[in-house]
């Protein structure tokens, strides 16, 4: 399937290109709780919805993340017009820092880029179960297997191709496909954090043979670019004919340069389910080191609700970065509907072990370090 505008359906340490402004932002949150408000629905101020009321005392949460601070600020934003309630926020945050601080940790929630970093504070130890009615608002699959986190937004592992190098007919009908040797050369990848988990996944489904015997092909057959903004944008170039990816960096240039219309390469989606459509979660999670957990409970319940949070994921790529929401039944104004995705069924927790993909990658001479 080809994404060809705005409303088609189209995913670290990776950062990618920055094209928010506060004004924008200010805007946005203003708007969110304006069409809330104006459709009747569970707006975040209504009396009927407490846990997205206003505070009325100062409550300040810590907020450790290394999400794209572009968004969290657009959260942050809008849930303090809300409520009042206000936020310290440290970018850039690392797991191994919170394990460090463990029960001294100074942060009230984490907010997580990739489902790895997050799922592997559960599995510490480190964090608070997250209330069953936060976690009902999510599509089931995306969140915790043992409710240890919620998931706030998601990105889809997807193939760029240039048309003008190949035809969509010809490319690989399933990622495996990849390493055909009519794709040699032909293709460009990067060792992101999304890369580590689509790794870590096939670890847990295919085993270490065959996974380790499909990256060698892999590497043998494609170009590492180190960055999946190179990809995107070596693809889009034509200096290859397709690369696999995230797929929110297509619609990051999209916006830069005027629209989808104004781009040369595309997005496919392998046509069934399949591991090249992986779909990984970005998580939230209330440590339980929290100095205000209740109220942190509040933001997660507000951050995954249709009406709150995800109405600021589903809005323009300028504050969402072309996330997916992920609460059910909101769809993304920019890439679609996440249902739209064929990807596999798995219980993200299983990325808490991404330390076997990264030592296999650093094996095989694959990893960003």
């Amino acid at each position: 399937m080809t994404s060809s505008s705005p409303k088609s359906t189209g995913g670290a340490q990776v950062r990618r290109g920055r094209l928010s402004g506060r004004a924008t932002i200010a805007f946005l949150a203003l708007s969110v709780l304006a069409l809330a408000t104006a459709c009747g629905g569970s707006s975040p101020t209504t009396a009927d919805n407490p846990s997205t009321s206003p505070n009325s005392t100062s409550t300040t949460l810590t907020v450790y993340t290394d999400q794209h601070a572009e968004l969290v600020e657009s959260l942050t934003k809008a849930y303090t017009d809300a409520t009042g309630v206000t936020f310290n926020i440290q970018n850039d945050a690392t797991v191994g820092q919170i394990q460090a601080e463990g029960d001294q940790a100074k942060a009230d929630v984490f907010l997580s880029e990739d489902p790895s970093p997050v799922a592997l504070l559960g599995k510490d130890g480190l964090l608070a179960p997250v209330e069953e009615s936060t976690l009902q608002q999510v599509r089931p699959g995306l969140s915790s297997g043992q409710d240890l986190w919620v998931a706030y937004a998601a990105r889809a592992r997807v193939l760029f191709y240039n048309p003008t190098k190949v035809a969509e007919s010809e490319l690989p009908v399933k990622l495996a496909d990849i390493t055909e040797p009519q794709y040699k050369g032909t293709f460009a990848w990067a060792p992101s954090g999304a890369f580590v988990a689509t790794t870590q996944y096939l670890l847990s489904t295919w085993g270490e043979d065959k996974t380790t015997s499909f990256l060698k092909e892999l590497k043998e057959n494609g170009v590492n670019e180190q960055k999946n903004g190179k990809v995107r944008d070596t693809v889009e170039a034509g200096q290859h004919a397709m690369g696999l990816s995230n797929h929110y960096y297509w619609w990051i240039l999209a916006a830069e340069k005027g629209g989808p219309d104004q781009l040369t390469s595309k997005i496919h989606h392998f046509p069934t389910e399949d591991p090249g459509n992986l779909v990984l979660s970005s998580g939230a999670a209330v440590l339980k080191s929290s100095q205000n957990a209740a109220e942190a409970q509040k933001f997660l319940a507000w951050l995954t609700s249709k009406d709150g949070g995800q109405q600021v994921i589903a809005g323009p790529v300028e504050v969402s970065g072309a996330q997916y929401p992920v609460a059910t039944g909101v769809a993304s104004s920019v890439v679609g509907d996440l249902d739209a995705i064929k990807s596999p069924a798995f219980d993200m927790d299983v990325l808490a072990d991404s330390e076997q993909a990264e030592e296999l990658l650093k094996r095989l001479g694959m990893s960003s370090g």
